[in-house]
């Protein structure tokens, strides 16, 4: 909760923190590095021996020999110390446990955490300078999951980690169905569908335009790589978008134009039905409502 001084409010502890890195599990490791690093534009720079880091534009993933289409964890950039000590001391203080930090990209005093899923969520402070990579523009901005225990990851990201909530899809029974997340004014760094299994649902990249939407389908059509779902327009968040497929069949999302909302802005609600997902067609539906 945002804490009010006088007639202000207060940035809460967790705004400005930028999704900075996913690690990707996977079992198919020359497949999935020869995808991100060709077609995607990411340079490789192997780890140890069973983790490869590839890095493009404003975009980090590291893929780990494992089992696919699981998220080893996901990495939150704090913009600097004073801020992540801020924020650690304020998940700590909602009673939250705190595990060692698995990322190699962080500076010393980063952290982590589990959520009731399991999933594992790194902070802290990028180790180095972002680097210059060459190719189309397409920062690392969301990642998405899957749960059969919304319930508790809501009230787990809302309550413990303070996330803040920019919009929640709702059935018609009344049951919240997902929940998206921002960190800092884009619409969500972080959202949670209602699902029967826990999973990785996708991760997403944010161009600076539409046009960038056409250029990255035309690369990726130079790939023979189609188009899994869209062109469309999300209702949730307002951003254009498509998704594809990589080797391991994990969804990945372009995207433009996402909404922008200041920390104090109220939860919205939106209806289950197609259009929440999708205003110009098509929807992919997790769950029926």
């Amino acid at each position: 909760m945002n804490r009010v001084l006088g007639d202000y409010f207060m940035e809460p502890p967790i705004w400005s923190t930028v999704l900075d890195h996913v690690c990707i599990q996977t079992s198919a490791a020359k497949a999935m590095r020869d995808f991100y690093r060709d077609a995607l534009s990411m340079r490789e720079i192997r780890l140890n021996k069973t983790s490869w880091l590839l890095e493009g534009a404003e975009r980090r993933l590291i893929l780990s020999e494992g089992t696919s289409k699981t998220i080893g964890y996901s990495g939150f950039r704090v913009l600097n110390d004073n801020k992540l000590i801020s924020l650690r001391k304020a998940i700590e203080e909602k009673g939250a446990a705190l595990v060692e930090n698995p990322s190699p990209l962080f500076q010393q005093g980063a952290f982590a955490v589990v959520d009731p899923d399991g999933n594992k969520i790194s902070f802290g402070v990028r180790s180095s300078a972002n680097s210059k990579p060459e190719g189309l523009e397409g920062r690392l901005q969301h990642v998405v999951v899957a749960s059969p225990g919304l319930d508790k990851m809501i009230d787990y990201y809302q309550t413990v980690l303070g996330f803040l909530p920019s919009d929640h899809v709702i059935s018609d029974d009344g049951k919240i169905t997902a929940a998206f997340y921002r960190t800092d004014p884009e619409h969500h760094t972080f959202a949670v569908f209602a699902a029967a299994e826990k999973a990785f649902d996708h991760l997403a990249f944010e161009t600076p335009s539409w046009n960038y939407i056409r250029d990255w389908a035309d690369r990726l059509a130079s790939f023979d790589i189609p188009i899994w779902w869209g062109p469309g327009r999300h209702g949730a968040g307002n951003n254009l978008f498509f998704m594809i497929l990589d080797p391991d069949g994990n969804k990945v999302e372009f995207s433009a134009e996402l909404e922008q909302m200041d920390f104090d802005h109220p939860v919205r609600h939106w209806p289950h039905d197609r259009r929440t997902l999708n205003l110009w067609g098509n929807a992919w539906m997790r769950t029926e409502n």
